[in-house]
């Protein structure tokens, strides 16, 4: 091994447990290279060094102001977080006659979707009457999948221009 693979391992040994090879090679090194047995006494001091330093202490003042704005941020957060969920919820429902058309819509399909479903085989051609069905089938899926999300970015984009018309007004 280099002796930069070694001095890894000496500052990995002090945080964490190595296996029984990577200490074996350790030892097998430092009896042959002298540069790294000093690496590992002179850690070994700065490390003992850093122990004994003693703790800073804190002044009141930077620990209150410190824990006071950590609290005005939390606050903020908080805050922010609940003016984003307010503006979701009050987005206006879907009106009732898109759900009344919907409704509709889909019992016209099913009437006459019953007739005409014998029809519909897979190792068959389609009839036109089979095929018209299946398109109807398949606008109408479409249309009740995305008529509420439409009605909802018609609302909101009204919304807004009117939101930019009152304060064009102001």
């Amino acid at each position: 091994m280099r002796c930069k693979d070694i001095e890894r391992l000496i500052i990995a040994s002090w945080d964490e447990d190595l296996s029984s090879e990577e200490l074996k090679a350790i030892e097998q090194h430092m009896g042959l290279c002298s540069h790294c047995a000093r690496f590992q006494e002179e850690l070994g001091k700065i490390r003992t060094g850093i122990k004994a330093m003693p703790m800073p202490e804190l002044s009141a003042d930077l620990v209150e102001n410190t824990r006071l704005r950590c609290y005005a941020e939390m606050k903020k957060q908080r805050e922010a977080a609940l003016e984003k969920n307010s503006s979701r919820t009050l987005s206006r429902p879907i009106p009732v006659y898109v759900w009344v058309t919907l409704f509709v819509l889909t019992l016209l399909t099913m009437v006459i979707i019953f007739p005409v479903i014998r029809e519909i085989r897979l190792d068959q051609t389609l009839s036109f009457k089979a095929a018209a069905v299946l398109t109807l089938i398949i606008q109408n899926a479409v249309m009740l999948f995305f008529a509420p999300i439409l009605v909802r970015k018609y609302h909101s984009k009204r919304e807004h221009f009117n939101g930019m018309a009152n304060a064009n007004a102001s």
